[in-house]
């Protein structure tokens, strides 16, 4: 910055060359981002650089410079070249810097030095702008951390506010709320420490750190949250506020709920399996978390004991809801007879968008074909024997009636 001190003297000093010319630039408008400046700032200063000739002179190659107090203010970005200003017209420009902690509350007058031709003569003037360092009158939220953006249902959040005095004078009686923004009360939401922190005193460019508990209870639905930290002293004019949001996710959670088979016959006992059966499998899934189990699928596995479909999709299941899964299955004609162990696995896709799945050991019980009995294997004999015999008295019926017509003839 002191080089650019030293380009601009040696500027100004030339121009007494050019004393015979007059100075045709102005500087107005002056304002400031933030609007109220307090120790500790960083500053966007922004004002026009007018061209107030009234003979239509122009000003050609204007560069702006602002002579900065170290002392109290740091330079961010000091100067401008803003080119040719015709006459009656304006260009802004916008500086940057920072106001350190040692300065004082009060008006702060600051050289604006313009060079710029006009002309054959090269020309610079000296103007000033004001900036006005408010006193304390209000505190600074500088930070707020959540132990987690996105807490389940039944977990703790943990907030914590850091709390900053940027004034020249201490700050008394400090206190800051836990604030609902979303909902009109705390409510459903508990916090065990209170929602209001009172800190006493924080000296000049200090800070202190104030912790929120806030349990996420049974009672919250999952959803988006804001709240604010309000923060207040007891010679600020106003509170200071800072929000802050989080997204409350449930958790899904999946049980066996019912599994039941129902056999094809077309009479007897439709809860026995026997070798080679064709038959049902049904097993439900009961959704009872709080959060929807999303892309939910069931899957069995027996082995080869039994043949058919092995995965069936079920879909979203909701909070306190439920879905079924079919399976058509047939069991094999050589399964050993007795408990057939296998697995049911339904995978589903967690509130965090991870597959997530759970098992089940099912037993399904496969009865043997009955033998036949030899008494069966007789009775059909004779049931051959006596058809055989009526055949043939049949056909010996005809072949009599037969030769009976061919004699009377």
């Amino acid at each position: 910055m002191k080089s650019l001190f030293i380009l601009f003297a040696a500027v100004l000093l030339f121009s007494f060359a050019g004393a015979g010319q007059l100075n045709i630039l102005g500087v107005a408008n002056e304002s400031t981002i933030p609007q109220v400046v307090y120790s500790g700032d960083l500053v966007t200063f922004t004002f026009d650089v007018q061209n107030v000739s009234g003979v239509g002179r122009v000003a050609e190659d204007v560069n702006v410079f602002i002579e900065l107090n170290e002392n109290y203010f740091m330079p961010v970005k000091v100067s401008e070249f803003i080119g040719d200003i015709s006459s009656k017209g304006s260009k802004t420009v916008s500086l940057r810097f920072n106001v350190t902690e040692a300065a004082l509350p009060g008006n702060y007058k600051m050289p604006v030095f313009l060079s710029y031709s006009s002309g054959s003569s090269l020309i610079s003037q000296v103007e000033e702008v004001d900036l006005e360092i408010s006193s304390c009158k209000v505190l600074k939220i500088d930070d707020i951390s959540l132990s987690s953006s996105t807490p389940h249902i039944g977990t703790t959040l943990d907030v914590l506010a850091l709390i900053k005095n940027s004034c020249a004078s201490a700050a008394r009686d400090v206190s800051v709320s836990l604030v609902p923004v979303t909902n009109s009360t705390i409510a459903p939401f508990i916090v065990t420490s209170g929602t209001l922190k009172k800190i006493g005193g924080i000296m000049p460019g200090e800070s202190e750190t104030v912790k929120f508990s806030i349990d996420v209870s049974g009672r919250v639905k999952s959803g988006a949250y804001v709240f604010s930290i309000d923060a207040n002293c007891g010679t600020c004019e106003k509170s200071s506020t800072n929000n802050f949001s989080f997204l409350v996710l449930g958790k899904p959670e999946l049980i066996f709920s019912n599994i039941e088979y129902s056999v094809d016959v077309v009479a007897g006992n439709d809860k026995i399996i026997l070798q080679g059966s064709t038959f049902t499998l049904s097993v439900q899934v009961d959704n009872i978390g709080d959060e929807s189990a999303k892309a939910v699928e069931v899957s069995i596995d027996y082995g080869n004991s039994l043949q058919g479909t092995s995965k069936s999709f079920v879909g979203n299941i909701d909070p306190q809801d439920s879905g079924a899964a079919i399976f058509n299955l047939t069991a094999s004609p050589v399964a050993k007879p007795g408990a057939i162990p296998g697995k049911i696995t339904v995978s589903y896709i967690d509130e965090l968008g991870q597959r997530q799945s759970i098992e089940y050991g099912y037993d399904i019980y496969i009865s043997e074909l009955p033998s036949v009995s030899p008494i069966v294997y007789i009775f059909i004999l004779i049931l051959i024997i006596v058809a055989l015999a009526i055949l043939y008295f049949i056909i010996k019926f005809i072949f009599r009636q037969l030769a009976i017509r061919a004699q009377s003839r």
